[in-house]
């Protein structure tokens, strides 16, 4: 096996048990690798479920997307990979088009030849698959040998990896101290892990938890959800979407197994901007998360001695989200929905004053400023107070009357978000190395998105949003620049891929991560990713010459 394959294998476990959320972007770096040292044109990675039942691709490099994604989860015993998982040995095929076995007719359509199956088995369990696909088919038995090579390694380390997700979803969910604590470990551990926006537990019996209670769409006949069933559910996937679930409404909904029992179902709502393939592409990870976790959930039992939390936890960056002493609040706790609004106006100028006039343009816009408007004001302002403040008899305020203007300027311990995020960002700018780079990382955790990203008041939010949105950027370019410096080579371009994610017309960016990939030899990833930044700049840019593609001989890996 080559050492440069070796070493790949090698940062993707520790990358991976370091930080799961880069989960599917190591992935897609170690099958890029993958397909270059076999010389053949498409990798794909198929994660298996914890019951043995189907396969979720999990990871794909290489081209012609629609047509491989045409199917993207496989039962054991269909097709290549379902047939390759059951039998537990690997197969080739060097002619695709009079190959019933292979089902994805589009692929064969586009003249790919060459297909092979590795499984990656354990003593216990089928982890997943390994698939590579060629036009050309001369390098099919290297690859194959190669595959082979690499599999029970790359099992290893995968089952290693997702038993790491598990063992961490576990720990956190012991650590609570009532039901809702629990399922609220489980449910913030797999947003972590996939990037997801909300999240919510459905046990057979017993209430509801949600991550952001009340913006998540309800199930209209949760009774008769498939998932229930112990079926996978994805919007808009050809084989697993589910008719109740609203078609503008990007949902993976998955079984929560307790033994051979399924006890719940857990609904992870991503944002809308994603296509199903990528919805698949967590199911498998979210599956293995909860694997150990789900016998410790308890959601009947309670624990004493709850650790003292901040009478307010307030979070901005993504989907909005509040907490008083440690319970969260859904928009029907405010009783108006104004006041919700409100709250949002008024953490937007964190303790500076916020006019009456302001305030009441922006929760009734159109209506003419006067005493109607006012006195709604008024009873709005009342029911913020009731919500965020302390019982009569503590005088602690959280909104403060400043003449013809209120603040928020709580005197009471409040957890806010965007202020950790921002106070980690200026202490990593005067750090240097890998103390920036530790502090930058726990910043851009706290960035699950933009700053009250769902919020229709998009004007009034504009600045505040810009700002921060700026602030991440920023660190995740630095971070690039110390990794670059330091040969963290694969480290760096997730700090550039990243910043794509959130910006994909920061050009400086592009061209970063080109320059990166040119470097490290791996010109034909430089090459798609000019692409990219060709579509992005709306013609060829005229400063950035595109990469010149070098073809390698088989077996050689690049970067």
């Amino acid at each position: 096996m080559p050492s440069q394959l070796m070493q790949t294998l090698s940062w993707t476990a520790g990358t991976l048990s370091s930080d799961p959320r880069q989960f599917f972007h190591v992935v897609r770096v170690l099958l890029a690798d993958l397909r270059r040292a076999t010389g053949m044109d498409v990798a794909e990675l198929f994660l298996a479920d914890p019951q043995q039942t189907t396969l979720f691709l999990s990871g794909y490099s290489g081209g012609d997307h629609s047509a491989f994604f045409e199917r993207t989860v496989f039962r054991f015993g269909e097709g290549f990979p379902g047939r390759a998982a059951q039998g537990r040995e690997a197969l080739e095929c060097s002619e695709l088009v009079g190959d019933p076995r292979f089902l994805r007719v589009r692929v064969k359509v586009l003249g790919y030849h060459a297909f092979v199956s590795v499984p990656l088995v354990l003593p216990h369990a089928v982890i997943g698959v390994l698939n590579l696909a060629a036009q050309n088919g001369e390098q099919l038995e290297q690859a194959r040998q190669r595959l082979e090579q690499i599999a029970p390694l790359l099992a290893a380390s995968l089952y290693a990896v997702l038993t790491s997700l598990s063992e961490r979803t576990l720990g956190r969910v012991q650590s609570g101290h009532t039901p809702q604590e629990r399922a609220l470990g489980l449910l913030e551990e797999n947003l972590k892990a996939t990037s997801a926006l909300r999240a919510a537990l459905h046990p057979r019996q017993g209430t509801a938890v949600e991550t952001h209670p009340g913006q998540i769409h309800p199930c209209p006949g949760p009774e008769r959800c498939p998932a229930l069933r112990g079926l996978v559910q994805i919007s808009g996937h050809a084989e697993l979407n589910c008719s109740l679930q609203p078609r503008d409404v990007q949902t993976v909904c998955l079984p929560v197994w307790h033994g051979g029992e399924v006890i719940g179902v857990e609904t992870v709502q991503f944002s809308k901007s994603l296509t199903s393939g990528v919805l698949t592409e967590a199911a498998a990870p979210l599956l293995w998360m909860t694997r150990l976790a789900a016998h410790a959930l308890d959601l009947d039992a309670g624990r004493p001695d709850p650790a003292p939390v901040p009478w307010l936890e307030i979070e901005t960056l993504g989907a909005f989200r509040v907490r008083r002493q440690g319970q969260i609040l859904s928009p029907r706790n405010f009783k108006r929905r104004q006041a919700h609004e409100l709250l949002k106006l008024l953490i937007t100028r964190w303790g500076r004053p916020v006019t009456v006039e302001e305030l009441c343009e922006v929760l009734w816009p159109g209506e003419a400023y006067g005493q109607r408007v006012m006195a709604r004001l008024h009873v709005t302002l009342n029911a913020l107070r009731q919500v965020l403040e302390p019982p009569e008899g503590d005088r602690t305020q959280v909104l403060v009357r400043d003449g013809g203007a209120y603040r928020f300027a709580p005197g009471i311990p409040v957890h806010l978000d965007v202020q950790a995020f921002e106070v980690l960002v200026r202490q990593g700018d005067t750090q240097h190395g890998e103390d920036a780079v530790a502090s930058y990382a726990q910043a851009l955790e706290l960035y699950r998105g933009d700053f009250l990203e769902d919020d229709p008041f998009t004007d009034w939010y504009a600045l505040e949003r810009d700002y921060l949105r700026e602030l991440a950027l920023r660190a995740l370019f630095r971070t690039g620049e110390i990794q670059t410096a330091a040969g963290q080579w694969q480290s760096a371009q997730m700090a550039y891929t990243r910043i794509l994610t959130i910006d994909p017309n920061r050009f400086e960016a592009y061209e970063a991560l080109i320059s990166l990939l040119t470097l490290l030899n791996r010109t034909e990833d430089a090459q798609v990713c000019w692409e990219r930044y060709s579509r992005a700049y709306g013609q060829a840019p005229p400063t950035f010459p595109r990469p010149i593609v070098a073809r390698k001989p088989a077996g050689q890996l690049l970067g």
